[in-house]
């Protein structure tokens, strides 16, 4: 399997260029992200407990499906296979815009997506044995409240955060 390429943007979010994975510098380096909302017909949000074997954050909880937009990869084609590959389903994405998103090991531009998951529509959801070591589903008052002291990913967070405060910008500048 060859490495993933990734696209590397500057502070403006404008492409610079791109990286292999193993030599991108995380927390140095700025790159691009698609986060998934991906709701139920009940509201609730399907949430990924990351494997052990990921580089970051490993164990702990994403509240969002996406990753990594690959070089030559717009956002929204990024987010359809994210979609695919991590929960093994294809859902109509509603954009939400962009954000932006910084801490330990990370500074990303990130664009916000949201699907709304019906297994009667869509089939079982087939999560990423690679990537995604259990499914669960949580409302977003549980997510927030967090009374069980779950580690969330914190770039997840930001984004169901700018997400629930209307806080995206859109760009017409930037890949779809």
């Amino acid at each position: 399997m060859a490495e993933e390429i990734m696209t590397l943007v500057d502070e403006h979010n404008q492409v610079i260029g791109n990286v292999a994975r193993s030599q991108m510098r995380f927390g140095i380096d700025f790159h691009r992200a698609t986060y998934i909302l991906v709701f139920t017909p009940t509201g609730q949000l399907v949430i990924q407990k990351r494997t052990l074997n990921k580089s970051f954050c490993p164990g702990w909880y994403g509240i969002t499906t996406g990753g990594v937009v690959a070089d030559g990869e717009s956002y929204q084609l990024c987010a359809q296979r994210e979609l695919i590959e991590e929960l093994g389903i294809n859902a109509e994405l509603t954009c939400h815009g962009l954000f932006y998103t910084e801490g330990e090991g990370f500074k990303i531009w990130g664009k916000i997506y949201s699907c709304l998951y019906d297994e009667s529509k869509h089939g079982p959801l087939v999560p990423q044995p690679s990537e995604v070591a259990s499914l669960h589903f949580m409302s977003v008052k549980e997510i927030i409240d967090n009374t069980d002291n779950l580690l969330f990913t914190k770039d997840s967070l930001d984004a169901l955060e700018y997400y629930l405060n209307d806080r995206t910008q859109n760009n017409t500048t930037d890949p779809l």
